[in-house]
């Protein structure tokens, strides 16, 4: 009997580290499909976004056209005084 024990014991040990296994293994193939479809569907959507703005490129905003030297004085009038 005693050894009957020892059989079962090391067969249910098996069967544990066999399901623990296969789970592992399965949730590895779910992450990485999931993965992969995310890739998929950011591909499509930028491919989308970008024909958007070929066809309407500035609809959201107001296009503001500066001279380098605009740029320039308004960065020194910003900084402080110890900076200038």
């Amino acid at each position: 009997m005693q050894k009957l024990y020892q059989i079962l014991g090391s067969i249910i040990i098996l069967l544990i580290i066999v399901t623990t296994v296969i789970f592992s293994f399965g949730f590895i193939v779910v992450v990485a499909a999931l993965v992969s479809l995310l890739g998929v569907y950011r591909y499509f959507v930028m491919k989308k976004r970008s024909r958007e703005f070929k066809t309407r490129p500035y609809v959201h905003g107001e296009i503001i056209d500066l001279h380098a030297q605009v740029i320039d004085e308004t960065i020194q009038a910003r900084k402080p005084d110890e900076f200038k």
